[in-house]
């Protein structure tokens, strides 16, 4: 009986989980695109393990969007035309420089995966010269996409900052986990 009471708290539980999180995944790109409006931001980087988040990303943003797919494995070659076709820069293969440095990847693991994902993919977009300025960083903690962050490449403070890994300026985290009520 205890076994019965588990499993049905369970399915109950995973019924809601999945009822929440579809609706975020479905309001999580139009809060992208009013972002990207009001802030008037035209680049953004994804962290997309297949591209097919950077893909969707792109169809939704439309024409205006310059969309960075970055990703430590190879994209498949559909998944590279429809990427090509949608002019989408992909980063295949990427090394992951915030996964080399323990310190930085634990104490940005403290507040999340999906941030320390965005940071690393938009670090590695910034230091291939594909983003200036300010843009949108999109990444997940696992399950799907549930962090964005606006970065500048231009920090006030760059000229004290000897690693050019740490010269990105996080100045907003739009969407977190950390932020969800």
């Amino acid at each position: 009986t205890l076994g019965f009471f588990l499993k049905n708290v369970i399915e109950v539980y995973s019924v809601i989980f999945n009822r929440w999180f579809m609706s975020v995944k479905s309001d999580f790109l139009e809060k992208i695109k009013k972002v990207c409006e009001q802030e008037i931001i035209k680049s953004i980087v994804v962290a997309s393990k297949g591209g097919k988040t950077a893909i969707k990303i792109a169809e939704e943003m439309g024409k205006d969007a310059s969309v960075v797919s970055v990703s430590e494995f190879s994209y498949s070659e559909n998944n590279k035309k429809d990427m090509k076709k949608r002019k989408i820069t992909p980063i295949e293969n990427a090394n992951l420089p915030i996964q080399d440095l323990r310190e930085m990847r634990e104490t940005l693991l403290m507040f999340d995966s999906g941030i320390k994902a965005a940071l690393e993919v938009a670090s590695i977009a910034s230091t291939n010269g594909l983003v200036k300025g300010k843009f949108i960083t999109i990444a997940g903690s696992g399950s799907g996409l549930d962090t964005t962050l606006i970065v500048n490449t231009v920090h006030p403070n760059a000229d004290l900052i000897s690693e050019p890994l740490k010269r990105l300026n996080v100045e907003k985290i739009v969407s977190s986990p950390l932020l969800y009520d």
